[in-house]
């Protein structure tokens, strides 16, 4: 059976900066102005905008249910979806100080280490769905995942899903993107990069 490798994140930052923001300003993520506008074509696209501090990870491995207690302050998550089908997400949460945006983070890693693959029901077969992560320069800490069908304990070559979490400061960022091949990976590393740069703006983020 082929294995599944996760690497650990780059290590950075992990000073006390408390977060002056307790909210995230209308319109500051990438993708809220289009998804404030609404669908191009209906029926065939939607949008959803959420500021709910329950909601979980956009990027959750070990698929946890159990409320959030992580020190988060504000939260806004926004989904596109298709009648593809296909999709991507932008998350953005502030914690309290950068020291339990880094727990959150490092939570995050460990689960994708403890939950590499899950089981999937895929055209009536027995599939599986696991993910491979590596480190990626951006921010303080970053992690770049690929999502793969496995069946018979091999990896189908096109990954399924790709996310990019990324830390700065207090805040984490998730940028995800579902069915739309390698090329989206690109995509959602320079929306992270950007994130990298703008999450500065809030009061007390990066210190």
């Amino acid at each position: 059976m082929a294995t599944v490798v996760v690497i650990g994140s780059l290590v950075g930052g992990t000073g006390v900066a408390h977060a002056g923001a307790t909210e995230i300003p209308k319109g500051f993520l990438l993708t809220e102005r289009a998804a404030t506008a609404g669908p191009i074509v209906e029926d065939e696209e939607w949008w959803e905008i959420g500021n709910s501090l329950s909601r979980q990870l956009a990027f959750n491995p070990c698929r946890t249910k159990a409320k959030p207690r992580d020190g988060r302050v504000a939260m806004r998550t926004i989904t596109y979806s298709t009648s593809a089908p296909s999709g991507s997400g932008e998350q953005l949460v502030l914690y309290r100080s950068a020291k339990s945006a880094q727990a959150a983070f490092r939570k995050l890693r460990a689960d994708l280490a403890r939950c590499p693959r899950q089981a999937v029901a895929k055209g009536g077969t027995g599939s599986r769905f696991g993910y491979v992560g590596k480190p990626l320069r951006v921010g303080d800490e970053a992690l770049s995942v690929a999502g793969h069908f496995y069946k018979r304990g091999k990896r189908e070559r096109e990954p399924a899903e790709l996310e990019v979490v990324a830390r700065r400061g207090a805040a984490l960022f998730i940028y995800s993107d579902v069915g739309n091949g390698p090329a989206a990976g690109r995509k959602i590393v320079n929306q992270a990069k950007k994130m990298t740069k703008k999450v500065c703006d809030l009061p007390g983020v990066c210190g």
